[in-house]
């Protein structure tokens, strides 16, 4: 099965969002995960805490990305605290795994918060982060987030402005950039605009499509409101040699994920 390697040094991944129920109950696990991804033709596969901290086995297929969430906002430092050891303890899982990416976030945009309050201490633990994962071999990417099912609120960065500034402060650390394509039409912005400013420090992309604007409703990969034609047409132009990682949710199980990847390849192909 042809995968994106064949057009260009790009490589193939995917965030099995439909499998996390089954992760928790035990139906699913690392080992039967990368044994699908296989079928499919990926290239690596990426993971979430949500399963790592209950199954951290090392698959005899490479894992790319660990997805962790972390909340560097809180105004309770005592949580911040504690939220940069869980971090840790992911690092460590990273390299139980043998991942090479750790995908972080600011942290949640508490009311109690304000925008200098959640920038300082989200540049303050992100950069003690950097340093943490270097010791490992662990390289960290910042996404454009918006919300997990796992947090109460919305992503401090979430907000383009607060975004930049962050992406901006941290530019002289060894962090890179994960760029989920739904995330920026949900704050209505343009996705290759932001990839325009941006695109130098991108190592990988969310691929993900939403319902509507308004709404965090997934989408089939290529049916929703994300103009994912013109952000791989910028992306080949570009001559984006990352990898991509399909963020599947269609909870249609080994069909849904199917349909993801051959719809992937395709506008790839066809940018």
């Amino acid at each position: 099965m042809e995968n994106l390697t064949s057009y260009t040094k790009t490589k193939l991944s995917c965030l099995p969002v439909s499998f996390y129920p089954d992760f928790k109950s035990g139906k699913m696990n690392i080992p039967k995960w990368a044994s699908m991804a296989e079928q499919l033709g990926l290239d690596t596969i990426d993971l979430s805490v949500l399963i790592t901290r209950h199954d951290n086995t090392k698959p005899e297929f490479p894992v790319d990305t660990v997805a962790t969430y972390t909340d560097f906002t809180n105004p309770d430092e005592t949580v911040r605290e504690s939220e940069f050891s869980s971090f840790m303890e992911d690092v460590r899982d990273c390299n139980t795994v043998g991942a090479q990416y750790l995908r972080v976030t600011a942290g949640q945009a508490h009311p109690q918060t304000s925008i200098g309050q959640g920038l300082n201490w989200a540049e303050k633990y992100l950069r003690r982060a950097t340093e943490f994962a270097g010791l490992g071999n662990v390289r960290l990417l910042f996404e454009n987030h918006s919300k997990p099912g796992v947090w109460s609120y919305y992503d401090f960065a979430g907000e383009p402005e607060i975004y930049f500034e962050l992406v901006k402060r941290l530019e002289s650390t060894k962090i890179d950039l994960l760029f989920d394509t739904a995330n920026a039409c949900y704050y209505k912005q343009d996705p290759v605009r932001m990839l325009e400013r941006i695109f130098p420090r991108v190592r990988r992309i969310h691929v993900a499509d939403i319902i509507a604007g308004e709404h965090l409703r997934p989408a089939p990969i290529g049916q929703g409101i994300v103009p994912l034609p013109e952000i791989f047409k910028f992306l080949k132009k570009n001559k984006f040699s990352g990898s991509f990682s399909i963020e599947e949710a269609s909870f249609n199980g080994f069909e849904g994920m199917k349909k993801a990847v051959e719809a992937t390849r395709n506008l790839w192909m066809n940018a």
